[in-house]
């Protein structure tokens, strides 16, 4: 069995390579594919290619968090790798700010004996109860097409967010930048197309992550609203696959992280006070790490898993 991760990156290549190495000792077979957005300005994707060895693509346009962008460089990804005729059996996608919490042969493991298709986190989006804790927040996501404001609207839109609450034609969004939506009729869920959500970190079997991208292209018009919406990055992989019955997937996404206090879906960054957290569960990797604030967890992490 061999496994490819996806690693998508807008880092210098500090971080990063700490990664790839702890990767490449731990599994020498495993393919390594990394999306670059050169647009942060760190540095370019040949500057990466030389700092790490390994094979890297330069994103289309930059990731913009709640944007389209953040989840078409995992498109991006598996066509590549199918345009290449890489030999790999499960994807795992990985950011550059994640890293292994436990020895990456009992990953292997689980994957050869689980039975399952794919590993990701899902529910139904518009569904009263779910995981954000807000039952409104799948129709406001995914139920509207945004257009993006101008940053000088956003004093005003800020004022103008309180309508949201006392009426649903039109929503006020202003978390990831300004955005006005509608709410419009022509809504593609419903039916026999339910809205999925999730996380974006997801870890597929070649045969599932290659499906999502070839329903993808078959269903423009579904694409077409989720560029409108909100965090699709968040729901688009689950729509894809959810719907179609076709696969045994998991409701996990063998990931830790800690949204203790987010305001902005911005996972806390760990540190080596939270070892216990990270190491206590059955997760096989945590997210995010940052290298300038505290390597020390990265050591500890490297103890443990070998």
């Amino acid at each position: 069995m061999r496994i490819c991760y996806f690693i998508q990156n807008h880092l210098a290549p500090r971080q990063i390579s700490r990664l790839v190495g702890t990767l490449r000792r731990a599994q020498p077979d495993c393919f390594i594919l990394v999306g670059h957005d050169g647009f942060a300005g760190h540095c370019t994707a040949d500057e990466l290619r030389r700092a790490l060895d390994v094979d890297v693509f330069e994103l289309r346009e930059p990731g913009r968090r709640g944007y389209f962008s953040l989840i078409q460089p995992y498109f991006d990804a598996v066509e590549w790798l199918s345009a290449r005729g890489i030999s790999y059996d499960w994807l795992v996608y990985l950011s550059a700010q994640d890293y292994p919490v436990r020895p990456l042969k009992e990953l292997e493991t689980l994957l050869a004996t689980s039975g399952c298709d794919g590993f990701l986190r899902y529910w139904e989006a518009c569904a009263p109860v779910n995981p954000w804790g807000r039952p409104r927040q799948g129709r406001c996501r995914y139920l509207y097409q945004y257009r993006e404001a101008p940053r000088w609207a956003a004093p005003a839109l800020r004022v103008l967010r309180s309508l949201n609450g006392v009426q649903s034609l039109v929503h006020f969004h202003l978390v990831y930048g300004p955005r006005v939506g509608l709410r419009s009729r022509g809504s593609p869920f419903g039916g026999d197309l339910t809205c999925y959500a999730g996380t974006q970190w997801t870890t597929l079997r070649r045969a599932c992550a290659e499906h999502a991208v070839e329903r993808s292209r078959g269903e423009p018009e579904l694409l077409r609203w989720f560029h409108g919406t909100i965090c699709p990055d968040e729901a688009v992989v689950q729509t894809l696959l959810l719907n179609g019955g076709r696969f045994e997937l998991r409701d996990d996404d063998l990931r830790y992280a800690d949204f203790t206090g987010s305001r902005d879906g911005r996972p806390r960054t760990l540190t080596a006070d939270d070892l216990p957290s990270i190491t206590g569960g059955s997760h096989y990797f945590a997210r995010k790490f940052d290298i300038q604030g505290d390597a020390r967890v990265l050591d500890l992490l490297d103890a443990r898993i070998g």
